[in-house]
């Protein structure tokens, strides 16, 4: 693989990444706006058990620590 295609394949996931991040901001608030805090912290502790699931195997793992900042942080 060229260096020029495994830049465009990491910014590819760049978009991927970002595109999904705005998605996510989008339901949380509207979560917050319709069930409250208790609605995002029922989120956050189905996203925590979802992330266990997938275990910490492999060359990828789900980053706990993200998780729980990202569903915090729209309460």
């Amino acid at each position: 693989m060229t260096e020029q295609r495994v830049i465009d394949a990491i910014n590819s996931h760049g978009d991927d990444i970002k595109t999904i991040s705005c998605i996510i901001a989008g339901l949380l608030q509207q979560l917050r706006e319709s069930q409250g805090a208790e609605g995002i912290e029922s989120a956050r502790q189905f996203a925590l058990a979802v992330a266990q699931q997938m275990g910490q195997g492999g060359a990828t793992a789900p980053d706990v620590d993200r998780i729980n900042l990202v569903f915090n942080q729209h309460k």
